[in-house]
């Protein structure tokens, strides 16, 4: 039997794409076990002898994740699993923890005719708001105007969204701009003390042509280092490729084919953020050392049955116990 060049070209093709997505499924592990840990300040209580540790713990996907609990963690002190008589405590609430939310909402020409849907697809997301969310509102067109400062006031936030005009829009998106202002709005705080986690949405459906004097890099530097959600509605003149980069990452880019979808992307977008926030946590245990001597230790904590083998999947500092046991 004989086969055509074609043919046999085809099913090689075939045969690499097949062989292809095993090779991806067999990448991928038990997601259900799968814990990236991260440090995010480590200090201590000489006169208790307490070490604390705030971390955040994400998954496979760098998802946030709640409802963890002390017993799911094994600390480890220079190297000496610490027993029950350390006291491993996990206490998310016990730490001030503020959220700071930044809308940025494009309202040039081109959305001009459903401002109104805009509005409802943040009235949904200030709906969603935990206690400890505040909300500031930013709105841009050439100029960019910030309409309300952060307030936790759900009545305030409303009242602002009222105030932005539905139609006699501008045709210019000062996009980057826009940008740039409202990254000044906040500051992150990763401390035992005191924790304040931002972010920005970012609505748009078109490009920034307001100012070629500031570009897209001008718009990543004021946003290094800080979290940046893009709600995209699709339009011919939309720049998915610029928006993906001030995203920065995949699961921060959402995009609405047509306005009736916005609600849901501001609601998703509202739970990808309290999904993040949920996975902070502050543990602190006692620990065994009383010797006062100033003295570098080392500690670990790991997650128990941690399917993941990479560098991420545990915590490795250190503290000084001076002071301990006077």
């Amino acid at each position: 039997m004989k086969f055509s060049p074609l043919y046999l070209l085809f099913a090689v093709l075939f045969l690499i794409t097949a062989c292809g997505k095993d090779d991806d499924a067999s990448l991928r592990p038990n997601t259900d076990n799968y814990l990236r840990l991260k440090a995010l300040d480590v200090d201590v209580l000489p006169p208790f002898r307490q070490v604390r540790v705030l971390f955040q713990a994400t998954d496979f996907d760098r998802k946030g994740v709640s409802g963890l609990v002390a017993e799911d963690f094994n600390v480890f002190e220079n190297e000496h699993l610490v027993d029950l008589e350390g006291e491993v405590r996990l206490a998310p609430d016990s730490i001030p923890y503020q959220l700071q939310t930044v809308l940025v909402l494009d309202i040039s020409k081109s959305v001009e005719g459903f401002v109104d849907q805009i509005k409802e697809a943040c009235r949904a997301l200030i709906d969603q708001k935990l206690e400890n969310q505040e909300i500031a509102i930013y709105t841009f067109d050439s100029k960019v105007n910030r309409i309300l400062p952060f307030t936790k006031n759900k009545t305030a936030l409303y009242n602002a969204l009222d105030l932005i005009p539905n139609d006699g829009l501008v045709g210019s998106t000062n996009l980057y701009e826009a940008i740039i202002e409202a990254s000044e709005e906040w500051t992150d705080i990763y401390t035992i003390n005191t924790l304040i986690d931002g972010a920005m949405v970012v609505f748009t459906d078109g490009r920034h042509n307001a100012n070629p004097s500031i570009d897209l890099q001008s718009a990543l530097n004021a946003t290094e280092g800080k979290k940046v959600f893009v709600a995209a509605l699709n339009g011919g003149d939309l720049d998915e490729v610029a928006l993906k980069q001030i995203a920065r990452t995949g699961d921060r880019y959402f995009q609405a084919e047509d306005v009736a979808s916005l609600e849901k992307l501001f609601t998703d977008i509202q739970n990808e953020i309290l999904s993040i926030s949920q996975s902070v946590y502050y543990l602190y245990y006692t620990s065994p050392i009383s010797d006062p001597s100033p003295y570098e230790n080392s500690l670990r904590l790991n997650f128990d049955g941690n399917e993941n083998t990479g560098q991420d999947a545990f915590i490795e500092t250190s503290f000084n116990s001076e002071g301990f046991g006077l």
